[in-house]
């Protein structure tokens, strides 16, 4: 009965998130694999298994049109226990171009872990840097009696600026579900590119959930997941069904409300996973792109233990 009713609330959340309109402009990174980046929006997943994870995405959006962001996320996260508490570390870097803007993030993450209900329950912060700049030597003004030549408020030249960034989250995991909420930019920092030229990052939230349904073929899982997002000017919400073959061969559809319809596929064979997503836009978009592409790969390494009983972590064993 309990699973039944978890599925029940799960299925209502997607319906929940799903009625809801997407619009554009917000600052974090819209990544298709979401389910695999979540270190990137919640600091509370670091440490989360029993491994030291490496991960990396690249993300190439809108494809064919000019200036469309390219971004670049790593991350590399492994558990830790001291006496009879588990806590979680990791550090995140990601680098974004959109346009003339260029964004680079670098960041620490801490989490601190709960056994709770047969699962586990995390809190987590992070503190970084980050770096935001512009390339005004590529601004180009057209010559004509309807155009100045310079405009204060764009820069003629390359600047920057650098400021504190604070991202909080709590992440809830059981072998048979996941849900997560999180605020980003929590700080809201504001960069100051010149003296008459700012940039504001305004703080974000975002909510996940999934679940794992094991089929009458005990070779099948089906991973229904939902994640949403927003700046509470604008909305963005995924809504998928992965199907899980034998846990190593993945296959999935998703619906970005309103954006784009998303195909995704992957593999996990020994200590790497490997996927790749490709959206298809079902908006205006299309008149100028053919889509956006995202590659991700990630690798495990198993820590081994002591046998005490401690649970403390002895060594490394490299596969």
């Amino acid at each position: 009965m309990h699973k039944v009713r978890m599925r029940r609330l799960f299925l209502q959340l997607i319906i929940l998130l799903g009625g809801m309109n997407v619009a554009f402009g917000q600052y974090d990174a819209q990544f298709s694999q979401y389910w695999m980046a979540m270190g990137y929006y919640n600091p509370a997943v670091a440490g989360n298994t029993d491994n030291i994870n490496l991960f990396a995405l690249h993300r190439q959006q809108w494809i064919g049109i000019e200036g469309a962001p390219k971004s670049f996320f790593v991350s590399a996260d492994m558990p830790l226990t001291f006496g009879k508490t588990t806590h979680g570390v990791g550090v995140v870097g990601f680098t974004e171009t959109i346009g003339l803007f260029q964004n680079t993030h670098v960041s620490a993450q801490y989490a601190y872990k709960k056994k709770l209900f047969g699962g586990i329950l995390s809190i987590g912060i992070q503190a970084g840097m980050v770096n935001q700049s512009f390339d005004g030597t590529k601004v180009d003004i057209p010559e004509s009696e309807f155009h100045t030549g310079t405009d204060e408020g764009i820069p003629n030249t390359k600047v920057e600026a650098m400021v504190l960034d604070l991202n909080a989250g709590i992440y809830y995991s059981h072998k048979d579900f996941y849900a997560g909420i999180a605020s980003t930019h929590i700080s809201e920092p504001e960069l100051a590119l010149t003296e008459n030229v700012y940039s504001y990052i305004g703080r974000a939230y975002n909510l996940t959930g999934g679940y794992n349904i094991q089929l009458r073929n005990p070779l099948y899982e089906l991973q229904p997941s939902v994640f949403m997002k927003t700046d509470m000017q604008s909305f963005q919400t995924d809504i998928t069904a992965r199907l899980v073959y034998n846990k190593m061969f993945n296959g999935g559809l998703s619906w970005r409300v309103n954006e784009s319809v998303v195909l995704s596929i992957g593999a996990l064979i020994g200590g790497f996973q490997v996927g790749y997503a490709y959206d298809f836009p079902t908006s205006a978009i299309l008149k100028g792109s053919t889509g956006s592409h995202e590659l991700m790969i990630r690798y495990k390494l198993k820590l081994t233990k002591t046998k005490t009983g401690k649970n403390k972590h002895k060594s490394v064993r490299i596969l």
